[in-house]
């Protein structure tokens, strides 16, 4: 049982939305922010998402307890990786600055704001795991990603290791089946930036075994934070 009873009872009688998030999706907060995918609306949004969590009452985020495993492993890594790149773009400015100075522009560049976004990013993923309730993995759920594995079902692929991704996925479908069960009706949402697998190839749309899995659960997904928030109910 990914939830004790006395959890789904809480949330059933809370009624609030639910949020499950991926490794990925909650990596991407201390992510590089020079990177061209990052968007400001998704950052707002994922704000906005934390907030509503914090208050107890208005969302609940789920964390599975792969999650935690994952961060343990990459945590450090992006958030060095950041460090680089933004070192990187201050290189980049005061060359571009200094360059064109030569050439007669004038005046003061500063962006000296940027420095310790990285750690003020890292305090924001700290309140998401602090906030998420865990879920935990047992028999079931290890045997169902296996068999998920072998399938193979989205997220798995043919020659690809992928039994941490399906653990994470069968924790959230048990949970969501066990809130479904209980009686919940308010909306539960899967938000996982890594679209490379969940999407069918080269579209923006769920394959179909796996729209098929979240459907029985009344499961939605969202590829950002963006999308999440503007789930309906969300």
């Amino acid at each position: 049982m990914s939830l004790a009873p006395a959890q789904i009872s809480d949330l059933v009688a809370l009624g609030a939305p639910i949020l499950c998030l991926d490794t990925c999706t909650i990596l991407d907060v201390v992510r590089d922010i020079t990177r061209e995918t990052i968007r400001l609306s998704d950052a707002k949004a994922g704000l906005d998402l934390l907030h509503a969590a914090e208050s107890k009452v208005d969302l609940v985020v789920l964390m599975a307890e792969q999650i935690g495993i994952e961060l343990g492993v990459h945590l450090q890594e992006v958030q060095q990786e950041a460090e680089d790149k933004l070192a990187k773009f201050h290189g980049q400015a005061q060359r571009i600055h200094d360059v064109a100075s030569v050439f007669g522009a004038t005046g003061i560049m500063s962006i000296s704001h940027l420095h310790g976004h990285v750690g003020r990013a890292r305090l924001v993923l700290d309140r998401w795991t602090a906030v998420a309730m865990r879920v935990p993995d047992n028999p079931g759920v290890a045997g169902r990603a296996l068999a998920r594995v072998n399938a193979p079902r989205t997220p798995a692929r043919k020659g690809k290791d992928s039994i941490k991704d399906c653990v994470i996925v069968e924790a959230y479908l048990e949970a969501a089946q066990q809130l479904r069960a209980a009686g919940l009706s308010a909306p539960i949402v899967f938000a996982s930036s890594n679209t490379k697998e969940y999407y069918s190839p080269s579209t923006a749309h769920l394959p179909t075994d796996f729209a098929a899995d979240i459907a029985a659960v009344s499961m939605s997904y969202a590829p950002n934070f963006g999308a999440a928030k503007f789930s309906p109910g969300l």
